[in-house]
C-alpha cells in the first residue's frame, strides 16, 4: 500500500466529508511513483533472429543453389515431363473409369392407348363396357395401369375408371357408369415415368326419352279416297318409323331425315283402317301411336234397301219402307244430298216420293203401300241422289210379285 492514501489503493479516492465545504482538487503527478513501476516488468525488443531460424535460412539459400546448378545442367526437363505424364495418366484413368460405367436407364414412358369407338353413338343402356388397345411396348410390364377419363358438357375431366396392364394388348372395362347425355372418354398410360399422351375421344350418348309420334297428315279420322295414300310425320332425328295396317296387314318402314321428318305410303283397304305407327330411336326407345283413316271409292255412292223385296197379289195391300245411305267419294256418310224414290209393280202405276234430303248420318227413307190390283211379275225400286259438290248416282232393287 501506498502510505500516502492512508492504506487504500492509490486509485480508490476518498469521498469527501458531507460537512466540508469547497472540494480540493489535488493535482496529478506526471510521473508514476517508485511503487508502481515497481509492479511492472519493462518491454524489452529482441536485436537477433532465434538460432532455429537462422539454421532454416541458410538450409535454404544450400538447396536453392544447388536446383540453379541442377536446371542449368538441362535435367529438369525431362524429370518435368515425367511428372506431367504420369498426371495426365492418373486423369485419363479417373475419366475412363467414370465414362465406362453404364448410364441409369430412364423410366419409359409409354405411348398414347387406343380406345375403340362403338358403332352407334346413342344409347339407353345406363352403363357400357369400353376396349382399350394397349401399347405393346408396355404389354404384360408390371407397374402401368390404365386410366379411363370422361368429360361432360360444359365440365373439366374426371377420372371413373383404372385398371392394371395385363399380360393382352385388348383390355375391356366393364360396367362404365354413363351420365345422362354426352359422355366423351380418353385413356392414358401411367407408370413409374410419368403419362401418356391422352387417347382419342370415343363418345357415347345415354337417351332414356322416347322418341316423339307426330302425324302431320293426313288428319286423324280423316277419309281418303286413294290407296295407297301418304303420311307424314316428324319423330327424333334418324329414328325408323314402321307403319301397319290392322286391317288388311300391310306394313311401311322409313327412316326418319337429321330434321327428323319422314313420309312413306301404306295401303289402305275399304272401309275404316286403324294404322299402328311405331318409332325406334337410335338409342333403342320405342314410342307408339295410331291413326284411323277411312277409305272410300273415289265416288258418290248410293246404296238402296228394302224392308221386303217379294209380294203376294192376295195379301195385298202391304207396307214396305226403302232406305238409302249415301256416301261422298271419301267414303264419308253424306248430309244434305237429296233423294228421290220412285217405287213400281206390275199392273199398278208407279209411286214417287218427294225430295227427302239425308240427315247427319247420310240417311234417307221413303215408305209408301202396295195396294191391291198388282199382277204376277217383275217390279223395281229405284233412288236418284243428286248433290252440289259430287253429282248424282242412282242405285235399284228388284221386286217381285207372285
Amino acid at each position: 500500500m501506498d502510505p500516502r492514501h492512508g492504506g487504500r489503493a492509490p486509485q480508490v479516492r476518498r469521498r469527501p466529508s458531507p460537512s466540508s465545504g469547497k472540494r480540493r482538487v489535488k493535482a496529478r503527478p506526471v510521473e508514476p511513483s517508485p511503487t508502481r513501476l515497481t509492479r511492472y516488468r519493462r518491454i524489452e525488443r529482441r536485436r537477433g533472429l532465434p538460432f532455429a531460424a537462422k539454421a532454416l535460412l541458410a538450409t535454404s539459400i544450400v538447396v536453392m543453389g544447388g536446383f540453379i546448378m541442377w536446371a542449368g545442367s538441362g535435367s529438369v526437363g525431362p524429370f518435368l515431363a515425367s511428372v506431367v505424364r504420369g498426371f495426365g495418366g492418373f486423369v485419363e484413368t479417373v475419366g475412363s473409369t467414370v465414362a465406362s460405367q453404364e448410364p441409369t436407364e430412364a423410366p419409359v414412358v409409354s405411348d398414347a392407348p387406343v380406345l375403340a369407338v362403338p358403332e352407334e353413338l346413342y344409347t339407353s343402356a345406363k352403363t357400357v363396357d369400353v376396349t382399350v388397345t394397349i401399347p405393346n411396348s408396355i404389354v404384360g410390364e408390371s407397374g402401368y395401369t390404365v386410366v379411363l377419363w370422361v368429360t361432360l358438357p360444359d365440365a373439366a375431366p374426371v377420372i371413373i375408371a383404372r385398371a392394371p396392364v395385363g399380360a393382352t394388348s385388348v383390355l375391356v372395362l366393364q360396367d362404365v357408369a354413363l351420365a345422362k347425355g354426352r359422355n366423351d372418354m380418353q385413356a392414358s398410360i401411367q407408370g413409374s415415368g410419368g403419362e401418356s399422351e391422352l387417347s382419342s375421344v370415343a363418345s357415347w350418348i345415354l337417351d332414356n326419352v322416347k322418341p316423339a309420334v307426330t302425324i302431320l297428315s293426313p288428319k286423324n279420322g280423316q277419309s281418303i279416297s286413294r290407296s295407297p295414300t301418304t303420311v307424314k310425320g316428324k319423330t327424333q332425328a334418324r329414328s325408323t318409323v314402321r307403319l301397319t295396317n290392322d286391317v288388311n296387314g300391310a306394313t311401311s318402314t322409313v327412316d326418319a331425315g337429321s330434321d327428323g321428318l319422314w313420309e312413306t305410303g301404306i295401303a289402305i283397304g275399304e272401309g275404316l283402317n286403324t294404322i299402328t305407327i311405331t318409332i325406334t330411336d337410335l338409342a333403342g326407345n320405342v314410342n307408339t301411336g295410331t291413326l284411323e283413316l277411312r277409305r272410300g271409292s273415289g265416288k258418290l255412292r248410293a246404296n238402296l234397301t228394302g224392308s221386303t223385296y217379294r209380294f203376294t197379289a192376295s195379301s195385298l195391300p202391304k207396307r214396305v219402307t226403302f232406305t238409302v245411305v249415301v256416301t261422298d267419294p271419301d267414303g264419308s256418310r253424306l248430309e244434305g244430298a237429296t233423294a228421290l224414290f220412285t217405287v213400281s209393280v206390275p199392273g199398278l202405276e208407279a209411286f214417287v216420293s218427294g225430295e227427302v234430303p239425308t240427315d247427319a248420318a247420310g240417311l234417307a227413307s221413303f215408305t209408301t203401300d202396295v195396294p191391291n190390283g198388282a199382277l204376277p211379275g217383275a217390279g223395281l225400286a229405284t233412288v236418284l241422289i243428286t248433290t252440289n259438290d259430287f253429282g248424282s248416282v242412282t242405285d235399284r232393287q228388284v221386286l217381285s210379285v207372285e
